[in-house]
């Protein structure tokens, strides 16, 4: 299973990929929606990459409620876990 480092890096990858965000941008802290201006096609976009590459489900309800980079480094995480990767 990868380490919280690995997934941040890997998340901080794909929303350069997916949203043009530069990773030096965020930090655990960051507010995808207001201090990146994601709208809800960017985070579903995103979350879409961020399934496909960790072969994870996200459900729909813990989506709405993802708010800052951290929680999405620590849901993958459990998500991971759950699956047991």
């Amino acid at each position: 299973m990868p380490s919280p480092e690995e997934i941040a890096a890997e998340v901080k990858r794909i929303l350069q990929k997916t949203v043009k965000i530069d990773p030096e941008q965020v930090s655990a802290e960051t507010n995808l929606k207001e201090d990146l201006n994601l709208d809800s096609l960017d985070m579903i976009e995103v979350v879409y990459e961020v399934e496909d590459h960790f072969d994870v489900q996200i459900p729909e309800e813990s989506i709405k409620d993802i708010q800052t980079f951290q929680q999405v480094v620590d849901g993958l995480g459990e998500a991971l876990k759950a699956k047991g990767a």
